[in-house]
């Protein structure tokens, strides 16, 4: 195998020589996955070319990957991979791409869950930057190191193309301090506070709905619902608060995280159950939520033993639907009951008509004839003159991502 530097030469040489056209290319790097898209510039218009994902990725080198690439929606390759790591996978997927793409890759955009308060939109990244982020890992260990990782690669498969970082705590740091502040002694106050995170879906489809209602800023309250879940409180265009806190294990109960509980549980575990902090981790951040409660962590599984009379999940979903209730209802308050629209996206957010209803049960009427999926955006509200919209939009982190080097970058 070639060095990752010549092969980045190679495949910028290649990508020259045709220089048709120029692409972005999105990387999404997890503990066990990379998701990638690549994204060609067509003036003012993004297109979606190429996308795919390497699973299953460990340290063990004996354990296989799976790697699986569409354009469009044909899938043009997939293969198992024995025993490799991130770097290897980056480069297979170069190697994939340099044969493919029709012109240059000028920019690379790194999805990355935590910047901290160093970061507070997206950054250009250079040797400085990452360094900087290097020092702040510590801050979502089970996900900047991996983050980091994908750029340190891409940077040598990639010498020409500008790396981009994206945060998601980034749109959050709108949030005003009394919102973000923990009420402990300063010293812990100034170390310890609300980050939040999905910054840049609640960012995207809070642009989406403006556009679609015609206003230039809305007020909204935003539902970010699947295997994650947060809600944010949007005003004026900007983050005001959300649910997610110091880490994405407040808020909402989700498929597998338990959500916020009263902290005094983590201590009773500890002192009277015998557990270990790293059992009560696993416990609150794998083994709770929908999993915890009925036995599976997935939405859509839950939803149908829902349907089929199964008591547990009955329980979890009603659990899951009204906490969701007072966040809709807190936050129509911190807006001052002044709220453009409610914004249902993510997994669950956008393929849930039953969530839909539990959520705004006695609050909105809702009707789901105009509801359909394939469309981008969808106004659910039975009135046609009430003045707060319920609107489900599809998200589109990568995309996001991509508008995100555009902004960044003459292309």
């Amino acid at each position: 195998m070639l060095p990752c530097t010549r092969k980045g030469r190679v495949l910028a040489a290649k990508v020259h020589q045709r220089c048709h056209s120029q692409s972005i290319l999105i990387l999404n790097c997890g503990s066990t996955s990379i998701k990638f898209k690549v994204f060609e510039n067509h003036g003012k218009h993004l297109k979606n070319t190429f996308e795919g994902s390497v699973t299953g990725l460990s340290k063990l080198r004996d354990v296989p990957s799976h790697l699986k690439i569409k354009q469009s929606s044909d899938v043009i390759l997939s293969e198992n991979l024995i025993g490799i790591n991130h770097s290897d996978a980056l480069n297979r997927i170069s190697d994939v791409l340099s044969s493919q793409i029709r012109g240059t890759i000028s920019a690379i955009g790194h999805r990355i869950v935590h910047g901290g308060t160093l970061f507070r939109e997206s950054t250009i990244i250079n040797d400085h930057v990452l360094k900087e982020l290097k020092a702040i890992e510590n801050l979502a260990p089970l996900h900047n190191p991996h983050n980091i990782a994908g750029i340190v690669s891409s940077k040598e498969m990639f010498p020409t193309a500008v790396q981009v970082g994206v945060f998601d705590t980034a749109y959050h740091s709108t949030i005003p301090d009394y919102a973000y502040s923990y009420s402990l002694p300063t010293s812990l106050r100034l170390k310890y506070r609300k980050y939040g995170f999905h910054g840049t879906s609640h960012k995207y489809v809070a642009q989406k709905a403006a556009d679609f209602l015609g206003k230039k800023k809305i007020n909204a309250i935003s539902f970010h619902l699947g295997g994650g879940c947060s809600v944010t409180c949007i005003k004026g265009s900007k983050s005001y608060d959300t649910s997610m806190s110091y880490t994405p294990l407040a808020g909402l109960s989700m498929g597998t995280r338990s959500g916020t509980i009263d902290p005094a549980i983590v201590l009773k575990l500890i002192r009277d159950e015998g557990y270990t902090p790293k059992e009560v981790e696993d416990l609150l951040q794998d083994k709770s939520g929908f999993r915890g409660v009925c036995g599976s962590g997935d939405g859509g599984t839950v939803e149908e033993m829902y349907k089929e009379g199964n008591v547990e999940a009955k329980l979890a979903m009603e659990m899951f639907c009204y906490r969701a209730r007072l966040y809709l209802g807190a936050y129509t308050a911190a807006l001052n009951n002044s709220v453009d629209c409610i914004i249902f996206t993510g997994g669950i957010g956008e393929n849930s008509p039953l969530t839909h209803e539990l959520i705004c049960e006695g609050v909105y009427d809702l009707s789901h004839d105009t509801y359909d999926r394939s469309r981008d955006i969808s106004d659910i509200t039975r009135d046609t003159d009430a003045a707060c919209r319920v609107l489900v939009v599809k998200t589109n982190e990568e995309l996001a991502i991509a508008q995100e080097c555009e902004n960044l970058m003459i292309l």
